[in-house]
């Protein structure tokens, strides 16, 4: 029973990376405040409504930043609405303390929701959750972290340390 005050803070901690991660994704379909990409190419596929960003991408929008390989746009049929958002290889997520990691992370506009895969690890200070599979409902405000065969959900918490 010692450990579960630490559950609460835990769950919040672990939420964080996700609102954040899904508030840069949702501001780059038209949030408040600008939203700047850089990368080494860009992509625009009018035929299929894809935009890519490739090499070196990095999206910033006020304190979220995302690191990735390659990020790619997928817009509606009329090509005015993002459908889905794709960040592949070295995704890396940064706000403020807080920082995720994974292979590939997808946000879905119109479900509202971020699924981490390849890896994931969400960390603040020295505590982190990692799974096979990290989803983030955003409207739920709802986590899950899935493990796949051998590999397991896995958390460290660092009683103690200071949250800001």
């Amino acid at each position: 029973m010692k450990g579960f005050k630490y559950i609460i803070p835990l769950i919040a901690f672990w939420l964080l990376p996700y609102v954040a991660f899904a508030q840069g994704f949702g501001e780059l379909r038209g949030g408040k405040g600008p939203t700047h990409i850089t990368s080494q190419r860009l992509e625009a596929d009018h035929k299929n409504n894809l935009i890519t960003y490739v090499g070196n991408v990095v999206a910033r929008h006020e304190k979220f930043v995302l690191y990735s390989d390659r990020l790619l746009l997928f817009l509606d049929k009329k090509g005015g609405e993002i459908e889905k958002t794709v960040a592949q290889g070295n995704v890396r997520m940064e706000q403020g303390k807080r920082r995720a990691t994974c292979q590939e992370a997808t946000y879905l506009h119109r479900e509202r929701k971020v699924i981490m895969q390849g890896n994931p690890v969400v960390r603040e200070g020295n505590n982190w959750v990692r799974g096979w599979r990290i989803i983030y409902y955003i409207d739920e405000q709802k986590s899950v972290a899935e493990g796949k065969g051998e590999e397991r959900v896995t958390v460290t918490i660092i009683p103690g340390e200071e949250r800001k």
